[in-house]
């Protein structure tokens, strides 16, 4: 059984006659991972929704282009955009919640929330110690 098919659940075609493309810029047929590839699991969440950062169009996809992206976040190099009605490389795109979907970008933009983060958490320290002087100095 082929590990790969297209989103109708048909097979590849040996011609790549699938990579045509429609009048509205999207292929004729999209290559996902097996339904029984993609049932092994996901190591990265399932999500839909993606931006262009060009044009800062919402982008959704199927069901299962989003769970193959989730099983095998390298399996694409680019994706289509809505709003351009073309396809672009991943280094275009954020997931809705912001992630690059590019991989090689991921753990940069994990670092810098991290950080972030750690600074909301050490400002609000700080608010509460001043809060808590403040209080204390009240009583003296």
């Amino acid at each position: 059984m082929s590990k790969v098919e297209l989103t109708d659940g048909s097979p590849v075609p040996a011609d790549r006659s699938h990579t045509e493309i429609r009048p509205d810029g999207q292929q004729k047929g999209y290559i996902v991972l097996s339904e029984e590839e993609r049932a092994k699991g996901f190591v990265k969440p399932v999500r839909r929704n993606y931006v262009h950062q060009k044009c800062r169009t919402l982008t959704t996809m199927g069901r299962s282009l989003a769970e193959t992206y989730a099983r095998d976040p390298n399996f694409y190099s680019g994706t289509f955009c809505c709003g351009c009605h073309t396809h672009f490389p991943l280094n275009e795109f954020t997931w809705e919640d912001g992630e690059p979907m590019d991989t090689s970008l991921q753990d940069e933009w994990q670092a810098k929330k991290a950080a972030e983060k750690e600074e909301r958490r050490q400002k609000r320290i700080a608010e509460l110690r001043r809060e808590l002087a403040e209080l204390e100095a009240a009583t003296s």
